[in-house]
């Protein structure tokens, strides 16, 4: 078939062509094979590494052919071939026996035959092939026909690919937000059936997929298609037992946020709380820097579902200093972003008032870190060290106490952060606390 356009002047990586000229001449012809072509008719560039071949040499042939090799995954025919310093994953046509687990089949079997391997492949647009070096183009399941109509459609009998892995409905929801496309009607009534299938998949794997679709161009399409295919209560059933209004109103912040994973996850979770939210994403197995900012984003975050109400420093700059103290600085950007997303989703009677209330904390909040004003602990005139001294007591929870005391009195007043002023404040304070005791 004649290669598409964008196909035909496409350049490709000096190794890939390198790896598909040796195995060539050796009598494979050899392909590049899903998502690779897939995305170079969209017109994105692809490292070397993130080509896919297909070929029907075996593995053992494979490695014949070149000098260095690594067997990568043998048993399922694929190998890495090295070009210089760049990988190339040469992978056998093959045929799968019957998936027993709803992972991985349960054997493999190497061929020749090119349809046949596509045909075993998710998505029409992962089941296109081109030979670079001849240009020829092959796409036996019409996948560029389904982009041109921005749809993801299975490959064959949607039941029976959603029955082999179970990511693949996770994979369907994550394309149509990554692309804004629909899901085929056929594909989409097949996902509520596979959801058994589903819930055998690994978390880590999940979690992959979800953060992808949280960070996609259209995250909102791809949350309204996990709650209305079922995927939403198999993967995050905590988000699926609130109401239908929260999660509508969490896929109204998502739209309005950049592709920053703690601030989409802040929005997509931030009607669980910030404690839930921060447990389930250490459930699902996300670096602990993700949860951790998720959970101290959401913990100065008091809107839900539209309620502005708290979300504001109440007061002058004494307030603002607080608040900017339990933001803390590097978190004040993402915090306003969260915030002006919240106000870009109120209703249109009430959108202006809050977009104005946030530019002018925005504002302030910039003009007051520009002052550099002590906002923790540690920016105070006196330390732990120098509070045991003072004191004449052992080191204990007791000096994080009277320092998160200063840090109020500075906050108040940011004139007081003197060792003599804290000192005077410390021993009033400590002696006031030891009359109480």
């Amino acid at each position: 078939m004649a290669a598409p356009a964008a196909l035909a002047r496409a350049a490709f990586p000096a190794p890939i062509l390198d790896v598909l000229r040796r195995l060539g001449e050796a009598g494979h012809r050899s392909w590049l094979v899903g998502g690779a072509v897939r995305d170079l008719l969209l017109h994105r560039a692809r490292d070397a590494a993130d080509y896919d071949v297909a070929t029907p040499a075996t593995p053992e042939q494979v490695i014949a052919l070149f000098r260095r090799v690594v067997p990568t995954g043998i048993a399922h025919g694929t190998v890495t071939v090295l070009v210089g310093d760049e990988k190339i994953e040469v992978t056998t046509f093959r045929g799968e026996g019957v998936y027993l687990d709803g992972r991985r089949p349960a054997s493999v079997t190497f061929h020749t035959d090119l349809e046949a391997d596509l045909a075993r492949r998710d998505f029409t647009m992962n089941a296109m092939a081109f030979d670079p070096l001849a240009r020829d183009f092959r796409d036996p399941f019409g996948g560029r026909e389904d982009m041109r109509r921005g749809r993801v459609r299975a490959v064959g009998v949607p039941e029976e690919r959603f029955g082999e892995d179970g990511l693949r409905p996770m994979r369907a929801v994550r394309f149509a937000a990554q692309l804004g496309y629909d899901l085929d009607p056929g594909t989409r009534a097949a996902i509520p059936a596979a959801l058994d299938v589903v819930r055998k998949v690994a978390v880590e794997r999940i979690a992959t997929e979800l953060e992808k679709l949280v960070v996609a161009p259209d995250a909102a399409r791809g949350v309204a298609l996990l709650r209305s295919t079922g995927l939403l209560a198999v993967v995050v059933p905590s988000l699926a037992a609130l109401s239908a209004a929260s999660v509508r109103h969490a896929e109204a912040l998502l739209r309005r946020l950049p592709a920053d994973a703690v601030l989409r996850f802040a929005a997509l979770f931030h009607g669980l709380g910030a404690d839930p939210a921060q447990r389930l994403l250490v459930e699902l197995r996300y670096p602990r820097r993700l949860s951790d900012e998720v959970g101290a984003l959401l913990r100065n975050h008091a809107c839900r579902e539209g309620d502005a109400a708290g979300a504001f420093p109440a007061g002058g700059a004494a307030e603002l200093r607080r608040w900017l103290s339990r933001v803390t600085p590097p978190r004040v950007d993402a915090q306003l972003q969260l915030l002006w997303a919240e106000a870009r989703a109120l209703p249109a009677r009430r959108r202006a008032a809050a977009e104005r209330e946030v530019k002018k904390l925005q504002a302030a909040a910039r003009g007051m870190l520009a002052e550099s004003p002590p906002l923790s602990t540690q920016a105070l005139a006196l330390d732990g060290r120098a509070v045991v001294a003072l004191l004449g007591v052992d080191p204990g929870p007791h000096v994080g106490e009277a320092l998160r005391h200063l840090l109020d009195r500075v906050l108040e007043d940011p004139a007081a952060n003197t060792a003599g002023a804290l000192e005077a404040e410390l021993r009033r304070w400590w002696a006031e606390r030891t009359a109480r005791l």
